[in-house]
């Protein structure tokens, strides 16, 4: 079977496959993987081999050495050099970050066709792939939650709320104007965003929502798009089999 871990700067998605079919898959802080793995024991003698998507350099030795220890050997971390069936048609392909290779590759896959894909995380990103499967570019965003953590330290009189959408733009207290400043802004700011990339680029591609905090957008944008939580693995999967992992 294969292991696929995308390791995000706050989370960790964990997928384990056996062939193409997922047979489990969870979501876990970054910090806390090996414990994770530890309490589970869900690498005992199943899993074969690994593919990671890491945005933490500082950790991809702990990550290999932790995988070595259990037994999986053939281990590939994603970057710009793996075969892929897309490419990158960027100034500098080796500054693309492996999440957002696997989204790309993912949401090619599935669709086939020009596509613009969001993903809502420690950042949020915006990324276009166009009918051919050259990744053509994108945007970075401050995340949700380095928004909100921005308003709390730098602001005195401002405090830590929970992310989610206030029934109304207009708040009628601090806590849901700062959702409606952070969630709802957020959500008109994507929908403007998409608009002004496809005058740029003189189409309409599909629209993919994807990433940890992509169920906040989910039924916020006015932007038609498909919602897959599980993008990440998808691509990894495919990625995995593009290199003769199993």
């Amino acid at each position: 079977m294969l292991l696929a871990l995308d390791m995000g700067n706050t989370d960790t998605s964990v997928g384990i496959f056996r062939g193409k079919i997922p047979i489990f898959s969870t979501r876990v802080p970054t910090g806390a993987f090996e414990t994770f793995f530890h309490r589970k024991n869900i690498l005992k003698g199943s899993v074969e081999s690994a593919i990671i998507s890491s945005v933490v350099p500082a950790m991809n030795p702990t990550i290999r050495a932790f995988l070595k220890k259990h037994g999986i050997k053939n281990v590939k971390f994603v970057s710009h050099k793996l075969r892929s069936p897309i490419s990158l048609k960027v100034d500098r392909p080796s500054e693309v970050g492996a999440d957002r290779i696997v989204n790309a590759v993912a949401a090619y896959q599935i669709f086939r066709k020009s596509l613009l894909v969001i993903d809502l995380g420690t950042a949020t990103t915006i990324d276009y792939i166009n009918h051919r499967g050259a990744y053509r570019g994108g945007v970075i965003i401050p995340g949700l939650k380095i928004s909100a953590e921005a308003l709390f330290e730098r602001a005195a009189k401002l405090f830590r709320i929970k992310l989610k959408a206030p029934k109304k733009i207009l708040g009628r207290n601090t806590v849901s104007q700062m959702q409606s400043g952070i969630v709802l802004a957020c959500a008109a700011m994507l929908d403007a965003m998409v608009k002004k990339i496809q005058k740029e680029i003189g189409e309409k591609p599909k629209t993919v929502l994807t990433g940890g905090l992509g169920f906040l957008m989910k039924n916020l944008l006015s932007t038609p798009h498909h919602f897959d939580p599980n993008l990440t693995l998808k691509g990894l999967r495919v990625l995995a089999e593009y290199n003769g992992l199993k």
